[in-house]
């Protein structure tokens, strides 16, 4: 990497040691513990990086066995198990096409990791007590998905901390131990756009009406429905309330703002919808024509003349790990359909399309298409002549041939349709707006679960956003366009050790219990939030910021495989509750004060995190990185405190409080748990 850039995507797959894989073929292997660090690889060993020169915001990965695939989860299943916002939502499965020789076993065919991760993960413990661990059958390799941030200062090279070049948006003070660099902040290079949003309504009414015939008009300029210079002011109670437009099928419309708000008129669809979005980052405009009489689409898309272009339909979150169907015209205009991988070309799909005509001028191809609205897999987009838009992505490459489309021509956008030679009614939906070309979306839920939303906390909203993922895609640069990145780059590796003892059952009883995950976040939702910045006359030791969150265990529940899936629960029906065994927050430095998880029905402290600050300029002791110690439960023989039963119903409490002086973006305040089913 170079300074200032931040890597966060899949690596490649690493196999483990013949003689592991050989030795526990078929086998059980119980991981009791792993150390990670993050290192340069020399002649003389493994030297480990400071992290004050790369940081790791967080990572996952993973243990595969022998019956399990790395695959793209689909975005609700993302969100279901954890993976944090913005991340590629890449995760193990048990492969579909094989016969399960153990099927009732219940022991996972791969594992994953993330537990105390981010920039405490190489000291904070990971380890389990005695008889209890993470359990794999038959592993046979590795993988590992950082999210690593280059803060190294290539213009000094003494041993302490010297902060490198800043972007204004920074919050970090002049001279701070850590790099501000690390909270993301949305430096200049990465755009971002923000509007008003609307939408259309074409069989209905509007839930919020446009406001005036002024807004009217600039609402269709902003969904790119018309080009009418004015609109008509009318009072007629035989016509739709609010803003509408009717277009005709030459692509002409004439748009009205009515008046007469007694009207009981709705919206009606018409055999024929059109609509189309343009994004000039892309380079690319798509035009769609659909016609329920022969349930038949007409799709134009443009593009550059010499370069391959494409546009994916139904990408709810405007990513590619959505998976969209995707529509390739190669750079000679010849079109080829894909099912998208996340961040990979995905699969070439059976041709569906007709070509129309093929047309260059000026520089831009225009290719015309024609296709069923039902397509002819699962895997082909059908359309709906119900809906009123339909969210895209949109790219264009660097050659002729389909491949990666850089960090600079990609897009995503809303296609919004019209009725045509009917009304079509234009809404009021709210603010919106796009980060580096990417439509913003977070997930804030409400109080009691959580309270961004009631106090506004800035990473809720686009128009108050700052710093944090959202601005830390893969291969994005953390300056700002008047800043020149150094070009010395740093080569290092992400290392893991993992500790395992074999596993056996003795008369039916296993020798370790296997460790699920239970995971919440009291951010709830959002994957992180803003601390903001106390009064300048506050004393120090009294700038404290705090979230909560309330949530039950059974708002943690994965009722699902978990041999299938390592984010499974199990047989969740015939047990009654949990017991936590391994409890780890996650909290980023350089302001963590504490996290705390209570049972809110007796008020007990279950486990609270007292993080330990880093003092010098050595590795592993770096001044204002944090160590965080988790909670352990077992036997009285290890010393450790017995776990405390926890129903389905339980309901649980969690506060996270950092030091305030001065602001931060990205924060995260999540609970990375381990722990056992229990029939009480």
């Amino acid at each position: 990497s170079k300074y200032g850039e931040v890597y966060w995507t899949m690596m490649p797959e690493v196999p483990l040691d013949e003689s592991i894989v050989k030795r526990f073929n078929g086998k059980v292997m119980a991981i009791v513990g792993y150390e990670t660090d993050q290192v340069f690889r020399t002649p003389a060993g493994d030297k480990s990086v400071p992290i004050t020169w790369a940081y790791n915001h967080h990572y996952i990965a993973y243990l595969k066995g022998n019956l399990s695939e790395l695959r793209q989860a689909t975005p609700e299943e993302a969100h279901k198990f954890g993976h944090q916002q913005g991340s590629m939502v890449w995760h193990t499965f048990m492969q579909d096409n094989i016969e399960d020789p153990n099927p009732e076993s219940g022991i996972p065919v791969s594992q994953w990791f993330s537990e105390g991760n981010g920039g405490e993960f190489r000291k904070s413990f990971h380890g389990y007590p005695k008889g209890k661990a993470q359990l794999l059958e038959s592993p046979v390799s590795f993988l590992i998905e950082p999210m690593q941030i280059d803060t190294k200062n290539r213009d000094y090279n003494g041993t302490d901390f010297r902060p490198g070049l800043l972007p204004k948006s920074a919050a970090a003070p002049p001279n701070a131990s850590y790099s501000g660099l690390l909270e993301c902040p949305c430096a200049t290079r990465i755009p971002k756009n923000i509007s008003v949003t609307y939408n259309t309504v074409l069989d209905g009414q509007c839930t919020t009406e446009i406001h005036n015939e002024k807004e009217c008009l600039a609402a269709v300029d902003n969904l790119g429905l018309s080009t009418a210079t004015n609109a008509h002011k009318i009072q007629n109670e035989t016509m739709p309330t609010g803003c509408f437009s009717i277009r005709s099928h030459d692509g002409t419309s004439q748009l009205y703002y009515n008046t007469a708000s007694k009207s009981t008129v709705t919206c009606k669809g018409s055999n024929t919808l059109q609509g189309k979005l343009e994004s000039s980052k892309a380079e690319v405009e798509i035009n769609l024509s659909l016609d329920t009489t022969t349930s038949e689409v007409s799709i134009e898309i443009s593009g550059p003349s010499d370069k391959w272009y494409a546009v994916g339909l139904g990408a709810k979150t405007f990513e590619m790990q959505d998976q969209p169907y995707t529509i390739v015209i190669d750079g000679n205009g010849n079109p080829s359909e894909r099912k998208l991988g996340d961040h990979s070309p995905g699969n070439l799909l059976k041709q569906s399309l007709r070509v129309v005509s093929s047309k260059v001028a000026d520089g831009v191809r225009t290719v015309s298409l024609l296709r069923n609205f039902k397509g002819i897999s699962g895997d082909h987009y059908t359309f709906d002549p119900t809906a009123s838009a339909i969210p895209v992505i949109t790219a264009s490459g660097e050659s002729k041939t389909f491949g990666y489309h850089g960090s600079q021509h990609r897009s995503g956008g809303v296609i919004n349709f019209v009725s045509v030679g009917v009304p079509t009614c234009i809404c009021y939906e709210g603010v919106s707006g796009t980060i580096n070309g990417i439509p913003f979306n977070k997930n804030c839920l409400p109080e009691p679960k959580g309270d961004l939303l009631a106090t506004k906390n800035p990473t809720c909203f686009v128009d108050t956003y700052q710093g944090g993922q959202s601005c830390c895609h893969h291969e994005i640069v953390l300056l700002d366009t008047d800043q020149e990145q150094p070009e010395a780059e740093m080569t290092y590796q992400m290392k893991f050790r993992f500790w395992f003892q074999e596993y056996k059952e003795v008369d039916t009883l296993p020798s370790h219990d296997n460790l699920i995950r239970l995971y919440w976040q009291t951010e709830a939702w959002s994957s992180e939030y803003d601390i903001l910045k106390c009064d300048d006359a506050t004393p120090r030791e009294d700038c404290v910021f705090e979230i909560k969150s309330n949530f039950t265990v059974r708002d943690m529940m994965q009722d699902c495989d978990v041999r299938k899936n390592p984010a499974c629960w199990g047989n969740v029906k015939d047990n009654d509750g949990i017991n936590i065994i391994y409890a780890a927050g996650h909290c980023h430095a350089p302001s963590c004060i504490s996290i705390e998880l209570y049972n809110a029905d007796t008020n007990e402290l279950l486990c609270r995190h007292d993080p330990v600050y880093g003092k010098s300029a050595e590795v592993f002791d770096e001044l204002g990185y944090i160590t965080i110690p988790p909670c352990l439960f077992g036997s009285e023989d290890e010393g450790l405190p017995s776990p405390t039963f926890l129903s389905y119903d339980t309901n649980l409490y969690s506060v996270k409080k950092n030091n305030n002086t001065n602001a931060h973006y990205g924060e995260m305040a999540s609970w990375q748990m381990r722990g056992v089913l229990v029939k009480k």
